[in-house]
């Protein structure tokens, strides 16, 4: 009896007995799910979809009358044209052209004219629309509101022999550069290249061409 008091008297000495409780290995993985999910987590941002491109419109290039001869020399190398200057020549007083630029273009003399008006170079240019060059004359001639361009040395015989394709090749570039600026073009061509032609007109047959296929009246007045 001795005994069984002194472990009795220990026991309360030494407080209430704990007892370890041992959680099954899946409760504890529950609880911890649950812990994250009562936490939560900040969502993940939507990405933002990229803007819509939005079709630009095409600048208009266009030159208006009276057009600058070195605005056209400036816009051919733009276009990727190896057009060398050599010298530009201003006209006197109520003289046309009132100013010329002489070029090279592909070896070939390029001269660019410019009158003071469209008029002005129907009067005083050599200029005959769908015509052929005779002597004096450039080999491809080129003309759009008041800006004449020559292309080529001037003719010495009235029978001058067709010009080495590459050279017209280089016309039908020059014509491709010179359209968007001065168009509708007309020519007076030793051999004669394709122009554009406009956008056909609401109500008409078909396409109008731009002036190209033959002579056409002169101004008033004008000389031919």
């Amino acid at each position: 009896m001795a005994t069984l008091g002194r472990w009795n008297d220990r026991r309360r000495r030494r407080g209430p007995h704990r007892v370890a409780v041992r959680v099954p290995l899946v409760v504890a993985a529950a609880l911890v799910a649950a812990v994250l999910v009562g936490c939560g987590s900040a969502p993940s941002p939507t990405p933002t979809p990229p803007p819509s491109l939005a079709p630009t419109p095409t600048p208009d290039v266009h030159l208006t009358e009276p057009a600058s001869a070195d605005a056209v020399f400036r816009a051919l190398g733009a276009a990727g044209l190896r057009v060398v200057p050599n010298n530009a020549v201003t006209g006197r007083p109520g003289e046309e052209p009132r100013l010329r630029i002489n070029a090279t273009y592909v070896n070939w003399p390029l001269v660019i004219h410019e009158y003071s008006s469209a008029a002005a170079l129907r009067a005083h240019a050599p200029f005959r629309p769908g015509g052929r060059p005779t002597i004096g004359d450039a080999p491809f001639n080129l003309a759009g509101l008041n800006i004449l361009v020559e292309f080529g040395p001037h003719a010495k015989n009235r029978n001058e022999p067709p010009p080495d394709p590459r050279f017209r090749e280089a016309a039908v570039a020059l014509i491709d550069a010179l359209d968007p600026l001065i168009g509708p073009l007309e020519q007076m061509s030793i051999e004669p290249l394709p122009l554009p032609t406009l956008t056909p007109l609401p109500g008409s047959s078909g396409p109008v061409p731009s002036g190209n296929t033959g002579p056409t009246a002169s101004p008033a007045g004008s000389q031919p």
